[in-house]
């Protein structure tokens, strides 16, 4: 069926075979329109300039060698302390603060008071181990 463009008329009920007809026309009109005839070939453009392309030039001199980089004893051992030092700063032994917990005292079954005193216990070491 070819696309009919007076339907669906206005204030019809919509019918699923009406609109896929039209529907159907319309896309054979759009596969069937023919091409055209091709365009005309544009002007070439102007050919480029054509630079020298110019001397390589000499190769360079070879440059001097460098240091080793050699270390002196004195120069070893003092990053060495300086490293170490900075791993025991950062190291478990900023826990040493913290005292050891009394459970002793503590009552079975543990009371609020003895959960609260762990708690606050926990507390105390995560902040020492953040130092």
């Amino acid at each position: 069926m070819a696309f009919d463009p007076n339907l669906p008329a206005n204030g019809s009920p919509l019918s699923s075979a009406e609109m896929r007809a039209q529907l159907n026309g319309l896309h054979d009109e759009i596969t069937t329109i023919p091409q055209g005839p091709p365009g005309n070939d544009g002007a070439p453009g102007l050919p480029g300039d054509k630079g020298d392309k110019g001397d390589s030039g000499d190769k360079g001199d070879k440059g001097d060698t460098g240091n080793t980089g050699e270390v002196t004893t004195v120069q070893l051992n003092d990053g060495l302390a300086a490293t170490l030092a900075s791993a025991n700063a950062n190291s478990s032994a900023n826990s040493n603060g913290v005292a050891l917990l009394d459970t002793s005292g503590f009552s079975d079954p543990p009371t609020l008071a003895d959960l609260l005193a762990v708690a606050n216990k926990q507390n105390e070491i995560i902040t020492a181990m953040r130092r």
